[in-house]
């Protein structure tokens, strides 16, 4: 139906009707032939008729064949003329009709073509109503989300005021001890300042007290290292002589007293190593030198087997 109502629009489109109009030329120049020959032919039967009823003579019948004569002379030269220039025009004409064949071809091919872009352009109506409808859809959305977000922009705000008076209110509080606290700060300032100046007052007297308390700390701890010294070599000679060994004698096939006498050889180092490290009395140095004095000489080695 398309098809059919576009090939009506090029029908009566300019170009056809103007190979329409051109068409009906050459037939109006054979109709105006036709007519001036048709007028002669009247005019001379009008003239043999009056020459046949004796209303005119020969003469002025041949006067006027000769001048309708001469008339059909140049009006056949005129004819001849509108050959000629139908001749032209036709030639004209059958050109502008292949003109017109060809552009009738284009608009062919272009009524095709608008079939085909008018199925295009209703396929993107169809596309642009649902993209319609989409955009219509997120701008309700967009809309709704505005009006939450305004809605949670005012319970924002109003929760900001909210805590900024709380916050202050807070602050306040917090200045109000702060200020007491100060206060109070600086009744013990003074109070301790106060005290320093009482303390300061006796430091002298204390000062002299801590000297001779120093004094005595260094006297009494001399003698209690000195006197915790000699408890441990006491223990030390006390596990040495609990050994029972006799160091200038050594058994060299009981298994046990080799391990006791070496053992009390190491002992008997240990205490020599911590009387001179301690710078201790007299009689502990005699009491390893002498036992040393055994070890050294070694005099008896035996065998004895219980």
């Amino acid at each position: 139906m398309k098809r059919s109502k576009n090939r009506a629009n090029v029908s009566s489109s300019p170009l056809v009707q103007h190979k329409q109009k051109s068409m009906f030329f050459p037939r109006r120049f054979a109709v105006l032939a036709g007519i001036i020959i048709a007028v002669l032919l009247v005019q001379v039967g009008y003239f043999y008729w009056q020459y046949d009823h004796g209303q005119m003579d020969y003469s002025s019948v041949q006067n006027m064949f000769d001048e309708y004569e001469q008339q059909l002379v140049e009006k056949q030269t005129l004819i001849d003329e509108f050959q000629q220039q139908l001749a032209s025009k036709q030639a004209q004409l059958e050109e502008q009709q292949r003109v017109i064949d060809e552009l009738d071809e284009r608009l062919l091919k272009l009524d095709e073509q608008y079939v085909f872009l008018k199925q295009e352009i209703n396929a993107t109506s169809t596309l642009l109503v649902d993209k319609n409808s989409e955009i219509a859809l997120l701008e309700q959305q967009y809309i709704d989300s505005q009006q939450a977000l305004k809605k949670k922009s005012s319970q924002l705000y109003s929760l900001q005021r909210r805590f900024e008076r709380e916050v202050n209110i807070a602050i306040a509080k917090e200045r109000r001890k702060l200020t007491e606290s100060q206060l109070m700060v600086d009744q013990e300032l003074a109070q301790l300042q106060s005290q320093e100046a009482e303390i300061s007052a006796k430091i002298s007297s204390v000062d002299e007290w801590e000297r001779k308390r120093a004094e005595f700390e260094k006297l009494y701890a001399s003698s209690a290292l000195e006197k915790q010294n000699e408890e441990r070599v006491s223990k030390l000679m006390d596990q040495f002589n609990e050994l029972r060994v006799d160091l200038d004698v050594v058994n060299e096939c009981d298994k046990d007293y080799l391990y006791r006498y070496n053992e009390a050889k190491s002992l008997l180092n240990h205490i020599r190593t911590f009387i001179q490290k301690y710078e201790m009395r007299e009689e502990f140095y005699y009491y390893v030198i002498s036992n040393d004095s055994m070890i050294n000489s070694q005099n008896r080695k035996l065998c004895v087997v219980d």
